[in-house]
């Protein structure tokens, strides 16, 4: 099997390392300037040798998606398989399913991991998935579950919906606390701990891949709302509260 990989960002990157020790993998990326690191397998090539593999990973920033469709729709071989890795679905499946040859498989994934969570190792971590079409894409989770993931196949909506409220939220909750220069201490009780992982979590992801959630998610905007709400009722609920000191 032949891998394309387009994007050699932070998950592009993982993604290479996960692949390249069982197949042969070219990455493509206008940023790339020489020879990715890594196995032998790993190869830089053109935006045509990338899209040109049996399967081709798209790890690029929801907000370039389309751009890199219009682009790579006429070297996309016939037969291959196309998988995206955004962390929104709605947007990204409905894009490729139109733009791309009718002969080429069609999936949206989502893996629930990443450089900060994956150890080098796929056992116990869980991925998302929406098939589009194709056999390739249903032998595609096949080979995502024998390789140790967890594959749950979920609507595009329904996912959009979960990811809103789930690393959305955390991201919001990990960048308010960090731009209020907070969560940095060492010490402090385990949740502190907890909250201050969100933290740093929230500072290693990319401002880019927050704003894209939020651009291209359309139940971000209710989960923000929400949060402000919940500041607001808490606010009013402490100038309610009287301090026996001021008795």
């Amino acid at each position: 099997m032949t891998v394309g990989i387009i994007g050699y960002g932070r998950f592009g990157r993982l993604a290479a390392s996960l692949i390249a020790p069982h197949a042969d993998v070219v990455v493509h990326d206008p940023a790339l300037r020489r020879r990715p690191a890594g196995s032998t397998a790993l190869t830089r090539g053109s935006l045509a040798d990338a899209a040109g593999q049996e399967v081709v990973v798209l790890a690029v920033p929801v907000s370039t998606l389309r751009n890199v469709l219009r682009q790579m729709r006429p070297l996309v071989a016939p037969g291959a398989l196309v998988a995206d890795v955004c962390a929104v679905k709605v947007l990204p499946v409905q894009w490729m399913a139109r733009m791309l040859p009718q002969d080429v498989s069609v999936l949206g994934t989502h893996p629930m991991f990443g450089p900060d969570s994956c150890d080098g190792v796929l056992e116990g971590h869980r991925i998302l998935v929406c098939p589009v079409r194709g056999k390739a894409a249903n032998r595609a989770i096949r080979l995502l579950r024998r390789s140790g993931l967890t594959v749950s196949v979920v609507d595009p909506d329904a996912h959009d919906r979960i990811m809103a409220e789930t690393v959305f939220l955390t991201q919001c909750v990990g960048r308010i606390v960090a731009e209020a220069g907070l969560g940095l201490r060492d010490e402090g009780t385990i949740h502190y701990r907890r909250l201050r992982s969100i933290v740093t979590v929230a500072r290693n992801d990319t401002p880019e891949l927050f704003h894209d959630m939020w651009l291209y998610n359309r139940h971000a905007r209710n989960v923000a709302r929400r949060v402000g709400l919940g500041w607001r009722h808490i606010e009013r609920q402490l100038h309610r509260a009287r301090s026996p000191l001021a008795r």
